[in-house]
């Protein structure tokens, strides 16, 4: 065998081992998690995960991590035509692996699993410790730099100052918030999603509440604060907006 022939066999076979651990690398990692009849999650290694709450009641921030697919689920699914991987992510800014996201077929929703062996997590408004306002339409699912950013409002006697005044606040609809936006022929206009408030939590930096702001024309607010609409005093923006 002379050396050229030597050397092409070799570089062969080097770049065949590494398409193969390459190929086993991305398909051997898949840690099938068990469901119980109650609903508990169960990873290879025995740790539990229990539902916690749906997408749209809380949210997580940041990138997701692939950990495992669903005994007996589909590992992939499409929604509206969208392919998608099923099955149970962590998020990869997180500290720890207490919070698990998962993606079921066919819903463009995620659901959120904690650990069993956690103490309970009160994910409610009370408990926020730091409320921060984002402008638009306030998307920052994928941005986890708003976990550590500190900006917004921490003080927690401010935060309970906050969530009393809008509670007492009547609903935008009967203090006539509609009128501001109401054509003459009755369709509405210039009704948008001014902004969100982000609730964060000292417990699950990762995870977070959402307060819609809605705006009337430009000429009034109103807040969404656990699926119940308040007027929001136009004072509370500009606090938020100066820090």
């Amino acid at each position: 065998m002379n050396t050229a022939h030597f050397i092409k066999k070799s570089l062969c076979a080097v770049l065949s081992i590494s398409i193969l651990l390459a190929f086993s690398a991305c398909t051997g990692t898949d840690n099938v998690f068990t469901k119980t009849e109650d609903g508990i999650l169960i990873s290879a290694s025995g740790t539990e995960y229990a539902h916690l709450a749906n997408e749209g009641i809380l949210y997580y921030l940041g990138d997701l991590v692939f950990q495992g697919s669903v005994k007996g689920e589909a590992k992939t699914s499409q929604h509206l035509g969208l392919s998608y991987q099923t099955g149970l992510f962590s998020i990869k800014s997180a500290e720890t692996d207490n919070i698990l996201v998962r993606r079921t077929p066919n819903n463009e929703w995620c659901s959120i699993y904690r650990k069993t062996s956690l103490p309970p997590f009160d994910f409610s408004a009370d408990n926020c410790t730091r409320l921060e306002l984002v402008l638009g339409i306030g998307d920052i699912k994928n941005d986890g730099i708003h976990t550590t950013c500190g900006d917004g409002i921490s003080n927690r006697s401010v935060i309970a100052e906050f969530l009393s005044d809008v509670r007492s606040q009547t609903d935008p609809r009967e203090a006539g918030l509609y009128d501001l936006i109401k054509k003459p022929d009755g369709m509405l206009e210039n009704c948008y999603l001014y902004a969100v408030i982000y609730g964060f939590f000292e417990d699950e930096p990762n995870l977070a509440i959402r307060m819609d702001i809605t705006s009337y024309n430009d000429l009034a607010y109103s807040v969404s604060v656990e699926g119940k609409e308040y007027v929001l005093p136009e004072t509370w923006i500009q606090r938020f907006q100066n820090n």
